[in-house]
């Protein structure tokens, strides 16, 4: 049986029938094979020689510590139970796995980059790409390469990649704002969208695919089309342009918003990172505000001339009960000398409702 892992000034002769041509120079064949096999033993990647008749003929050092081969001796083993034994138990969708790479023997039978994930007993994980491909090359002809190889790093930062896209998808779609993101033209003219999140789909009541069809442009009101190209072109001298317009839904109705952009190069272009804002409920309480201090003024007015009011026939009731000395005059002057106590209460109240507008004025 042919040594399958031979050590420098070891025989790797070949046994008759395994698939290597008869040389005529038998010490050339035997230096070619220990070359090869010396080669292919400094790989990373793990590596099976199988023979014309389908049987394992060599695996080197990477293959060994991939599958614990260490203390296994394999040539001569066929294929199928190799697989089924040292391969499958490992790997994750292991009957898939072994029904691939235990197929019967064809000529020109070639399986490209499927991918194997290797789980060992202590924890230890790592992801292989398996490749079988005839070989057809001296002093190997009819035989069979199978190619283990290592892509764990790669698959690690692929996983790292993914959780970081997904990061970035939740963080894009699950906030309260919308999200818009367009190119500028060297002419800072918007392009159309290039990316947009749940939000401004919902928002403005288009799906994706259709908002991705539209520029900045389009979902502004039409008398709004030049101030808002004129605010992009602020991009020239700023990174940063904050500014309120209003969107325009599928539907036709109008939102007022608050936009924050940032413009950044991104492969080489021009690219708008816009946050929309909602400011309809913001709006609507400014209004009210607006609406409350109005009402306050007016009572202010009003409380400042009611003294006036009340004290103007106040004084001719005074000045007729005057004229009279009975009983009944004298309490009507002390009943308006109790009405004149309360205006003056009245007018110190206008001084502090004064000072109350004062206020409102200066914080609101």
């Amino acid at each position: 049986m042919l040594n399958d892992n031979p050590a420098p000034g070891a025989s790797a002769a070949p046994l008759a029938g395994q698939g290597i041509d008869q040389n005529p120079n038998p010490g050339m064949l035997l230096f070619l094979l220990f070359t090869i096999y010396q080669v292919l033993n400094e790989f990373e990647d793990g590596i099976v020689l199988i023979d014309r008749e389908n049987r394992v003929r060599w695996v080197n050092a990477a293959m060994r510590q991939f599958f614990d081969l260490s203390d296994c001796d394999v040539a001569g083993m066929p294929a199928g139970v190799f697989a089924r034994t040292f391969i499958a138990p490992l790997v994750e969708d292991a009957d898939g796995a072994a029904t691939i790479i235990a197929a019967p023997r064809q000529e020109e039978r070639t399986v490209r980059d499927l991918p194997l994930h290797l789980c060992k007993p202590g924890g230890e994980e790592h992801w292989l790409e398996y490749t079988s491909r005839p070989v057809n090359l001296y002093p190997m002809r009819h035989n069979r390469l199978e190619i283990y190889r290592k892509i764990t790093r790669w698959k690690l930062a692929e996983h790292r990649l993914s959780e970081s896209e997904e990061r970035f998808r939740t963080l894009f779609n699950k906030g309260n704002d919308a999200v818009l993101v367009f190119e500028l033209s060297p002419e800072y003219v918007p392009t159309r969208f290039v990316e947009v999140n749940e939000v401004a789909c919902r928002r403005l009541g288009y799906t994706r695919s259709e908002l991705l069809a539209l520029s900045p442009l389009d979902i502004v009101p039409p008398e709004k089309l030049g101030e808002v190209s004129a605010i992009l072109k602020r991009f020239r001298l700023n990174d940063r342009v904050l500014f309120e317009t209003e969107h325009v839904t599928k539907d036709g109705r109008r939102i007022p918003v608050e936009i924050n952009s940032l413009h950044f190069p991104l492969q080489g272009r021009t690219t708008v990172l816009s946050i929309s804002r909602d400011v309809s409920e913001r709006r609507r309480v400014e209004e009210i505000r607006r609406m409350s201090f109005k009402q306050i003024e007016r009572n202010i007015e009003q409380f400042a001339s009611l003294g006036d009011l009340v004290r103007q026939p106040l004084q001719v009731i005074v000045g007729l009960t005057a004229l009279d000395d009975s009983p009944v005059s004298e309490e009507i002057l002390r009943q308006a000398a109790v009405i004149d106590g309360l205006v003056d209460r009245l007018d110190q109240g206008w001084v502090e409702s004064e000072k109350v507008r004062r206020f409102l004025r200066r914080h609101c």
